[in-house]
C-alpha cells in the first residue's frame, strides 16, 4: 500500500550522475526545504528552445522558462530520477542523429556530431544547453532493487488502460525496419578495413551516404532539416547504432544476413522506446516518493492520468492520491503565486 501524501515542501534526498564534459558531475545529498517539483527530459528538451507567440508550444515554453527562473532563484526546488532521465535525453539525441554512447563524453559526441557539418550551430547549441540543464537538477535518491512492495511500471500502465504499445513514430515500422536491413547489407561496399576496425568514432559522414542512397533507391527525398526530416534523422540515428554495434560484434566484412537481422533487432529493442512508457516511470517515481507535482511535456500522459485518476487511487488503495501531473503553462498558472510569477530565465 502506497503511503498518504505528504507536505510538498518536504525534503527529498538526490544523488548525482556524471554526465556533460566528461568530469565528475556536482554529488547533491541534501535536506533542504522548498516547493518540489519533479520535471522530465521533455522540459529540459523544451527550454533551450524559442518559439513565436504563434506558435502552439509558446506557452509551455514561456511558463518552463518561469520555472527555471524560480529554481535559480531558489524559490522552487526541481528534482528528477538522474538515470531514467539519462537514458530519456540519450534516446531523444539519437532521434535527432546524434550517437553518445558513453555519458562521460557526451559533450565530445556532440561536437563530433557538429563537425559533420550537417547541423545547424543553434540546434548544437540548444543540445549542450539541455545537458547543462539536466546538470543543474537534483537526482533523486532511489533505493537500489527500487521500492519494495509499490507497483511497476506495467500495473500502472494497466490501470491508467494506457495503450503504451500503439505504434508511433518512435516504434520501428517494418519499413523502417526493411531500409535499415538494406544500408547494413551494403556495408562492405563503403567501409574500408581501416574505417571499419576503428570502434571509437561514428561515421557521420559515411553513414548518411550509406542512408541516403538506400533513401533514394527507395524513392525516399533524403532531407535531414526540420519536420520533413524527422523520419530521416531518426533512422539515422538508429543506423549510426547499428553500424557501432556491428562492427564490434562482426570483424570482417560483409555481415552476414543472421547477424544483420540479429544487429537490428538488438537496436530497435534498446533505442525504440515510446514517450508514453517514459512517462510512467517518471510517474511510478512521484507516487513512490511522494512528490505532488510532475510537470511535463507529455500531453498524452497529462490526459490519460487525469480522466483514469480514481481508478489509480482505488488500486493503490490511497484515500488521497495527492499527484498533480501538469503541463508548465498549467503549473505556473494555476500553482504558483502571483509574486513568484516572473517572465525569462
Amino acid at each position: 500500500m502506497i503511503k498518504g501524501p505528504r507536505d510538498p515542501r518536504k525534503t527529498v534526498r538526490s544523488q548525482s550522475i556524471r554526465f556533460g564534459n566528461g568530469g565528475v558531475g556536482r554529488y547533491i545529498v541534501t535536506n533542504k526545504k522548498g516547493f518540489v517539483v519533479y520535471i522530465d527530459h521533455t522540459v529540459l528538451n523544451l527550454l533551450p528552445r524559442h518559439f513565436n507567440d504563434s506558435d502552439p508550444a509558446f506557452d509551455d515554453w514561456s511558463a518552463s522558462r518561469t520555472l527555471w527562473r524560480k529554481f535559480r532563484e531558489e524559490r522552487i526546488r526541481l528534482v528528477t530520477n538522474g538515470k531514467e532521465t539519462e537514458m530519456d535525453i540519450i534516446l531523444w539525441f539519437n532521434r535527432q542523429g546524434c550517437c553518445i554512447t558513453d555519458t562521460l563524453r557526451a559533450i565530445e559526441a556532440i561536437n563530433e556530431f557538429e563537425a559533420w557539418n550537417k547541423v545547424e550551430k543553434s540546434y548544437i547549441q540548444q543540445y549542450k544547453q539541455i545537458l547543462a540543464h539536466f546538470e543543474e537538477l537534483e537526482l533523486l535518491r532511489i533505493p537500489t532493487g527500487g521500492f519494495e512492495g509499490h507497483p511497476t511500471a506495467d500495473e500502472i500502465t494497466r490501470v491508467l488502460m494506457l495503450r503504451a504499445g500503439e505504434p508511433d513514430r518512435e516504434n520501428a515500422s517494418e519499413d523502417d525496419r526493411s531500409l535499415l536491413q538494406k544500408c547494413l547489407s551494403g556495408l562492405g561496399d563503403w567501409y574500408t578495413e581501416d574505417r571499419w576496425r576503428d570502434l571509437k568514432r561514428t561515421d557521420y559522414q559515411l553513414n548518411w551516404q550509406i542512408l541516403e542512397t538506400v533513401l533514394a533507391r527507395q524513392g525516399i527525398a533524403p532531407v535531414f532539416q526540420g519536420s520533413e526530416g524527422d523520419r530521416n534523422r531518426y533512422l539515422f540515428g538508429l543506423l549510426n547504432r547499428a553500424v557501432g554495434l556491428t562492427k564490434k560484434s562482426c570483424g570482417k566484412l560483409p555481415v552476414p544476413d543472421s547477424h544483420i537481422d540479429f544487429v537490428i533487432s538488438m537496436v530497435l529493442q534498446k533505442y525504440c522506446h515510446n514517450q508514453l512508457s517514459s512517462g510512467i516511470n517518471h510517474l511510478l517515481n512521484c507516487i513512490e516518493q511522494n512528490i505532488n507535482f510532475y510537470v511535463t511535456v507529455n500531453h498524452r500522459l497529462i490526459q490519460d492520468f487525469d480522466d483514469q485518476r480514481a481508478a489509480l487511487k482505488k488500486y493503490l488503495k490511497i484515500a488521497n492520491l495527492d499527484l498533480n501531473v501538469m503541463s508548465p503553462k498549467r503549473f505556473v498558472t494555476e500553482t504558483l503565486s502571483d509574486d513568484q510569477r516572473a517572465t525569462g530565465v
